[in-house]
């Protein structure tokens, strides 16, 4: 599980599909809530199944990314870039267990962030990031209570969260600059530098409250605390053959050991509310409204141990964000039932900051899914079609980054989740 988490298809490097029943429905689940991913969505809502449940599974996302240089910059004029192609299925299991008559306990294992840019070579880019790869994977158990009525339900979870990160980049010269090499009169790879953390970890927690005011009405909240995880691992830069051995000496003095490095990932909070509604037969439709803390993502800074000066800083400067959602479920007979949804998800990122690293944008998304469950067993499965709006740096990449040119990515998620009630 921990070696296939590494997407980024929720605002930032968020990752939204953690169940297949909820993508199906554009993520709006946080009144609706009634299998066991709830642990995820809103926590409350595994109060009120009364079943013991096990469900596991996972979404299939491959996606496309299209990089053109600004016809403006002297530098990334008429370069051009590609995603190497690449399919992450972030994993999701979860298992809950009704206690008496009004509580259920459960545990949940999902990939709630994770990044993969990885571009396809000759790229342009790979002085600023030829490979950035983040993976989390959380364990989460959790406890609801409801009313005996089942009116109200709260839940709480304590969510422990494991990441790893890849940082791989060119160097070019003088190291960490980008320059023309005056022996071959064109831009040289010298080494390339590989960063590598271990896995680190940190305790966050999550809660979340379901309010039926009537039979025909749901109003859902949930909120996961923000997380700082502390990363400690190694760099190791290797040069590269310039073909010039008098450029090759001259360089190879100058570049850092392999050495330990450390950096820190400020992930956010997460607030989600939603209202559903049974008020049309056969059908649950459900409107949800999710913020984003991404306001704590300020930088991201690597410190070298062994030759401080090699260190940078990478200004990021998010800002809050939101994602609107509408879901909906019609039931088709006593085993089917078809799910649709729309997503408009706010990209937290600058213009300024947009870069090779993360190439973020505004997404629209629509997905289609089918249920079916028969005497215990439960299937659900999803197409979801997401498209990033074009986005580019409009010829403001900030200095640290001096690379501007234009993004257009595409994405395509199948889900899938088989579920056995006892």
């Amino acid at each position: 599980m921990l070696a296939v988490s590494g997407a980024a298809f929720g605002a930032g490097f968020g990752l939204f599909e953690q169940g297949a029943k909820a993508t199906a429905m554009g993520g709006a689940f946080a009144a609706t809530a009634d299998d066991p991913s709830a642990i995820f969505y809103n926590v409350a809502g595994i109060a009120q199944q009364r079943h013991a449940t096990f469900m596991a599974g996972g979404t299939g996302i491959n996606f496309s990314n299209q990089f053109t240089g600004d016809p403006n910059d002297p530098f990334t004029s008429g370069g051009t870039g590609r995603y190497k192609a690449h399919t992450f299925v972030p994993p999701n299991a979860y298992f809950i267990m009704p206690i008496g008559t009004n509580i259920t306990a459960g545990v949940g294992v999902f990939t709630p962030f994770g990044l993969r840019t990885n571009w396809e070579d000759p790229w342009i880019g790979r002085f600023v990031s030829r490979d950035a790869n983040i993976k989390t994977l959380s364990v989460e158990p959790a406890i609801a209570w409801q009313t005996t009525d089942g009116r109200v339900a709260i839940g709480v979870g304590a969510e422990y969260r494991r990441a790893h990160v890849v940082l791989v980049q060119d160097v070019t010269f003088p190291p960490g600059t980008v320059n023309v090499n005056p022996f071959l009169g064109r831009f040289p790879d010298l080494a390339n530098a590989y960063l590598s953390s271990d896995w680190d970890n940190a305790w966050g927690w999550n809660a979340g409250v379901l309010f039926k005011p009537s039979s025909q009405w749901r109003i859902g909240a949930s909120y996961r605390a923000p997380m700082d995880i502390d990363f400690k691992g190694n760099v190791t830069v290797t040069q590269i053959s310039t073909g010039n051995a008098q450029l090759d000496a001259l360089v190879k003095p100058e570049l850092p050991p392999t050495q330990p490095v450390a950096t820190t990932i400020n992930f956010p909070s997460i607030a989600n509310v939603g209202i559903a509604t049974t008020a049309i037969p056969n059908w649950d439709i459900e409107a949800d409204l999710v913020h984003t803390g991404w306001s704590r993502f300020k930088q991201l800074k690597v410190d070298f141990e062994t030759t401080p000066g090699f260190g940078f800083t990478r200004h990021e400067n998010w800002r809050n964000s939101n994602s609107y959602r509408l879901g909906a479920n019609r039931t088709v007979n006593a085993n089917w039932d078809v799910r649709f949804g729309l997503l408009y998800d706010r990209t937290p990122q600058p213009t300024e900051n947009i870069s090779p690293l993360l190439p973020d944008s505004d997404r629209e998304g629509a997905s289609f899914g089918i249920g079916w469950h028969s005497g215990h067993w439960m299937l659900d499965a999803t197409e979801f079609a997401l498209h990033f709006k074009r986005r580019g740096t409009e010829g403001i990449s900030q200095t640290e980054i001096n690379f501007n040119g234009n993004y257009r990515t595409d994405a395509n998620l199948v889900s899938l989740n088989l579920g056995y009630r006892f």
